[in-house]
């Protein structure tokens, strides 16, 4: 017998949502921790690469994972936030 189907959240509810086990459920993340993509300097062509990356993905279309690579302090997790 399979499980029964699970009920869509409201993606108008939240900016970002955090999946959980038992049950299988997705909950908005109350408050998103964002950095204004402007402060990041220096990274420009990682910063286009991975917006482009993710716009195309988001549209369903073939996109690359991607791995943030560098020293610590090189705006890696910044870059995510934003």
């Amino acid at each position: 017998m399979a499980p029964a189907p699970l009920e869509a959240p409201d993606f108008e509810a939240a900016d970002a949502f955090v999946w959980h086990v038992s049950p299988d459920r997705l909950d908005p993340v109350k408050r998103v921790n964002r950095i204004d993509i402007g402060l990041l300097v220096g990274i420009d062509r990682s910063r286009d690469t991975l917006v482009e990356n993710t716009r195309q993905f988001a549209r369903g279309l073939p996109a690359n994972n991607a791995l943030l690579w560098g020293a610590r302090g090189m705006g890696k997790s910044s870059l995510v936030k934003a």
